[in-house]
């Protein structure tokens, strides 16, 4: 099973149905001006839908149409986001003033982030540590992955791992 019907299944049963935006990308938009926003892997669109309400513009990416069509009708009339239905891994990047990777780790993807990254731009990361998912980074990786930004907040304990940084 691909990544996309693995995806469109989890959704269709239910899953990651949260609404609320992680603490930590309220955290960044109480630093960063508004400008053209990247939600990677955004699903039901919970930090899409934060950024736009924050005066973003947002490029919202998804590999699952299920997770996409629950993300437009939750977002409802809100203008200011695109829906990409795309992999992320593959998708050609433009440039971003803020990007948003919530409980998506996969280091290939991460020097094309920071390539995407517009100067003075924020990154904000956030995953369950390697201790308890198997994707998740181990003590160390965030800090050697964004080691190009002059980070702002970073945070890890047992349940998360979190890290905004600017370029």
């Amino acid at each position: 099973m691909g990544d996309r019907e693995k995806w469109d299944r989890k959704y269709r049963e239910g899953t990651h149905a949260a609404r609320e935006a992680e603490p930590v990308l309220q955290r960044a938009l109480d630093l960063a001006e508004p400008g053209h926003a990247l939600d990677v892997a955004c699903g039901r669109g919970r930090h899409a839908i934060a950024l736009a309400r924050a005066g973003f513009t947002v490029d919202a990416i998804d590999v699952s149409a299920v997770g996409l069509a629950s993300a437009r009708e939750r977002a409802g009339d809100l203008a200011g986001i695109r829906w990409i239905d795309a992999d992320v891994l593959t998708h050609e990047l433009t440039a971003y003033d803020l990007i948003v990777c919530v409980d998506f780790t996969d280091e290939a993807l991460f020097p094309r982030l920071l390539d995407a990254l517009r100067p003075g731009g924020w990154l904000v990361y956030a995953g369950r540590p390697r201790a308890r998912c198997r994707y998740g980074p181990q003590p160390g990786d965030v800090a050697r992955w964004f080691a190009a930004l002059e980070a702002q907040w970073h945070h890890e304990d047992e349940e998360r791992v979190e890290f905004i940084g600017r370029g």
